[in-house]
């Protein structure tokens, strides 16, 4: 439905001049007395049918012809030709752009998206995101300059459309459809050229969510409050808690930011003879300012959710938190063996 929908919105202007014509060929031809009729004038429909063929040079009424559907059928061949060929020649070469995922397939595709997600930059966290957004069923059209970028064709792979283009240029949003988009993420590594883009999205479409990346999250929490900005992060920020956790035993399963800080949602393995064990959940939360989701005891099974019980946890068991980043390091310390 796409495509059809892609291939008329290319062709809007040629079907449109093309029904001008039938609409025009079949009024005269309707108003005109016919001979052949005798004397009558035809129907709608023998009109409509009239005026089609008139465009390929097969006149449907024999001599003698009024002067206006001689100058009608003098002129609507080579509209016609002009017309039907042009449009084959069009279809022809969009079919082989689109079979070979080139600049003008991409820009039709992209002009058919509504509601969607224009993403800038198709680095690695780029391609994650854009990963992540496909797999959830949103519809994205891609902004990239670098037509070399490896990520290019693994997004075209994933039918995204994908326009090499650079996001400072006005055109180049517009092309996205930034004026039909709900969100817009901004994730290269130039913080100055991610401003801009923010900047220039929020003037183009002032209802639109932006998301951006920063390297400084305190000039990002800054930016954020000050530039109507819904969400900026800093990626070094929000991966840290998950390099900290690599080396404390845990393991993160997921970020978030809330108030400007960053939470993580992690496993904590506890380990035999850690400060851990022997302690109930509800004495864990007080300690560490933390909160259980769940335990994964070290027998298997399901998760246990009901933690309101004092269950001591034991050696093996493994802890599902909700913790702020900057928390993480203490409880995942205690989670280890003392040495």
């Amino acid at each position: 439905m796409l495509y059809v929908r892609a291939i008329l919105a290319e062709f809007k202007g040629t079907l449109a001049i093309l029904a001008t014509a039938v609409v025009i060929g079949t009024v005269l031809h309707a108003i005109t007395p016919q001979p052949s009729l005798g004397g009558r004038r035809p129907s709608m429909g023998v009109s409509a049918y009239a005026a089609w063929m008139a465009l390929f040079a097969q006149p449907t009424y024999s001599p003698p012809i009024p002067a206006h559907l001689m100058v009608l059928y003098a002129v609507y061949p080579v509209l016609g030709f002009i017309l039907v060929g042009q449009g084959v020649v069009r279809l022809s070469l969009l079919m082989i752009s689109r079979r070979r995922g080139e600049r003008e397939w991409m820009l039709v595709m992209a002009s058919t998206y509504r509601d969607h997600v224009v993403l800038c930059g198709l680095g690695h966290l780029g391609f994650r995101v854009l990963e992540q957004l496909v797999a959830g069923g949103t519809p994205v059209v891609v902004l990239e300059r670098s037509k070399a970028n490896p990520f290019v064709a693994q997004a075209k792979a994933m039918d995204v459309p994908v326009l090499i283009r650079d996001m400072k240029e006005d055109q180049a949003l517009i092309d996205a459809g930034i004026e039909h988009a709900t969100t817009v993420i901004i994730c290269s590594n130039d913080d100055v050229s991610n401003l801009e883009v923010a900047i220039d999205s929020r003037r183009m479409n002032p209802k639109v969510r932006i998301v951006m990346r920063l390297f400084d999250q305190q000039l990002a929490s800054k930016i954020a409050g000050a530039l109507t900005v819904d969400a900026a992060f800093s990626s070094s920020s929000l991966a840290a808690p998950v390099v900290a956790a690599m080396a404390l035993h845990a393991k993160v399963l997921s970020s978030l930011m809330i108030g400007g800080d960053t939470y993580v949602a992690a496993e904590v393995a506890v380990e035999a003879g850690s400060t851990l064990v022997g302690k109930p959940c509800g004495a864990v939360e007080r300690e560490f300012n933390v909160r259980v989701l769940a335990l994964l005891s070290a027998g298997g099974g399901a998760p246990l959710r009901d933690l309101s019980s004092e269950r001591p946890l034991a050696a093996g068991d493994t802890l599902v938190v909700h913790v702020a980043a900057d928390a993480l390091s203490a409880i995942a310390a205690a989670g280890c063996r003392v040495s």
